[in-house]
């Protein structure tokens, strides 16, 4: 039998460096190139992400407002290019057709761009540094889109309706006391249809096409005619009498009852609209010597001296008082520097065309006629118009003496004509007061109410003494 053979013993060989090494070499050359390329890689990463943090003044890439790319903009300049395209979109050429005649409407729009772009701003703009990339990034996947609204306010479409209402609408006119003729009588305008825009129906027009996007829309708005509130027969039964007051002045003089003709005549069918002011020296002006007015006797000073125009303040006290009685309102009234004969204390009405005026106001629903006729010493002032008191009710002015202002010390003049230590009264003088007057109203005759009007104060008159003290 034959023996195997026993096969060949390997031995086993040791490792040697020195064999390996080119190996290993290129190993660890081939890890540093892929170090520096990583790192490289990571350096120019964080070198871009932080260009992209530190470019916070302007929009990120991927941000589109009204289709516009605002990646790269400032604010300013998103806000310019936004504004122009929204002007673009939204071009406003809304116009009312009222009873054939056509008006624009005014643009009341309204845009939320700003709103908008700071919405679209804070994109990439807000959080930890790491949130801000991660949204920058995911901008670049997936833009987003923007879209300006437009609104309006209730307010301002109420004002735009009024506007276009404005200019249609003409009031209706009623007829109206205008004149009075000595031969014809009482003339009276005639009445006057009106028009108007159904404001609430223009104005529901108008929100629909808004709130349907139609800025280029013709609004027909629905029109009316308007009646006067007073056709010509009840004006006539309207317009009566509110007041008549007359005067008398104790005083005989022809260039006096002259001034006073020439101012009332003047006066005479003055007509006030409705918040119309009455002015005494507006209608008459300066009582000047070119003016036809005459010298005659009035107060100056304290004293009673010549002047042009001497004795118009009876005509004024004559309007004033039936003015007050017509229930019109006063804006301007001035007491005398000293009483008067021909009203009571306290309800005269001085005027001086520098200084002094008598005015009252037309606080009626209608027109107002004030007429006025002298005949020498007297005057005599009719009020006609509506009514403005109500029926049975009548105000009249109460005036009470305050206080009594004593008669100064005398004031003495020489005079050779008399005889020495012989004195005489040139003028004696005269008390003064201070007069406090009431606004009293009376239902059917009863006093149902009292308000202070105001008050008036006449100084006392220095005694003038002539004597001969030689």
């Amino acid at each position: 039998m034959k023996k195997k053979k026993r096969g060949k013993t390997h031995k086993k060989r040791k490792f040697n460096l020195w064999e390996r090494a080119p190996m290993l070499c290129m190993v660890l050359a081939a890890l540093a190139v892929i170090a520096v390329v990583v790192g490289a890689f990571f350096i120019r990463k964080n070198v871009a992400d932080g260009r992209l943090l530190a470019a916070s003044d302007t929009f990120c890439e991927g941000i589109y407002v009204e289709n516009l790319s605002l990646g790269g903009l400032t604010m300013e300049e998103a806000e310019e290019q936004v504004s122009r395209a929204v002007e673009a979109r939204a071009v406003w050429n809304v116009q009312a057709d009222c009873g054939g005649e056509v008006y624009s409407v005014e643009n009341i729009l309204q845009h939320d761009t700003e709103t908008v772009l700071e919405a679209a701003f804070r994109l990439g703009h807000e959080g930890t540094d790491e949130e801000r990339l991660s949204d920058i990034a995911l901008l670049k996947r997936r833009p987003r889109y923007f879209t300006v609204s437009d609104f309006y306010d209730e307010a301002d479409l109420d004002q735009a309706v009024a506007a276009v209402a404005d200019q249609y609408d003409v009031a209706a006119v009623s007829a109206a006391l205008v004149r009075y003729d000595e031969d014809a009588g009482f003339q009276y305008s005639e009445e006057k249809p009106g028009r108007q825009v159904d404001r609430a129906d223009l104005k529901n027009k108008l929100k629909e096409a808004l709130d349907a996007g139609e800025y280029s829309a013709v609004l027909t708005g629905a029109v009316s005619e308007t009646a006067p509130a007073l056709n010509l027969e009840q004006a006539e039964e309207a317009y009566t009498c509110l007041a008549e007051f007359s005067t008398e002045a104790g005083v005989n003089s022809e260039d006096r009852d002259h001034n006073v003709k020439l101012a009332s005549d003047t006066i005479n069918n003055t007509l006030l609209a409705p918040g119309e002011e009455f002015s005494m020296n507006a209608l008459i002006g300066e009582t000047s010597e070119a003016q036809g007015y005459r010298e005659a006797a009035t107060y100056a000073q304290g004293q009673v001296v010549p002047e042009f125009g001497g004795g118009v303040c009876q005509v004024s006290s004559t309007i004033y008082n039936a003015a007050v009685s017509a229930g019109l309102k006063t804006t301007e009234r001035n007491s005398h520097s000293m009483t008067v004969s021909y009203v009571e204390m306290g309800e005269d009405a001085m005027i001086a065309y520098s200084y002094s005026d008598l005015k009252f106001v037309n606080n009626s629903s209608g027109n107002i006629l004030v007429l006025v006729d002298a005949y020498g010493p007297a005057v005599t002032c009719y009020i006609y118009g509506i009514p403005i008191l109500e029926e049975g009710v009548t105000v009249e002015m109460d005036s009470y003496i305050e206080e009594i202002l004593p008669i100064p010390d005398p004031e003495y003049e020489e005079d050779d004509s008399l005889a020495p230590g012989e004195e005489k009264y040139r003028t004696r003088g005269k008390e003064g007061y201070r007069v406090l007057t009431d606004l009293v109203t009376k239902k059917d005759g009863v006093e149902i109410s009292r308000e202070f009007l105001h008050t008036s104060t006449y100084r006392p008159q220095t005694p003038v003494i002539r004597r001969n003290s030689g």
